[in-house]
């Protein structure tokens, strides 16, 4: 073999090694990309349901306490004419004859 021969196979076997050598960059750049990527998606999600697990937990906690202000209604007799009542007049506006309702209307300058 000549030595312009090897020189050309050198110059080959280069071009060869540097395709492959761009081909795993990429792809290790494209995975890097990929990871970051999912973490960030991965911790936006888990910031999004963590707020939204505090909410629920708050209605949940909301919904105990009614639970047990009933349940104390109910188990005395006497609570539970004065919770109709009390559902009487908050959700129904329902007022017994001898109450006095006051509204309270706002001046025009308010």
């Amino acid at each position: 073999m000549s030595l312009r021969h090897r020189s050309d196979e050198a110059r080959e076997n280069k071009k060869r090694h540097g395709f492959v050598r761009f081909l795993a960059g990429a792809a290790v750049l494209v995975a890097v990309v990929y990871v970051a990527y999912s973490i960030i998606s991965d911790s936006i999600a888990i910031k999004t349901n963590t707020e939204r697990y505090e909410q629920l937990l708050a209605e949940t906690n909301a919904v105990k306490a009614k639970n047990e202000q009933i349940d104390g209604y109910l188990n005395n007799a006497d609570s539970l004419d004065e919770y109709i009542k009390d559902i009487a007049r908050d959700k129904l506006d329902f007022a017994n004859p001898e109450d006095r309702i006051y509204y309270v209307v706002p001046s025009a300058g308010e």
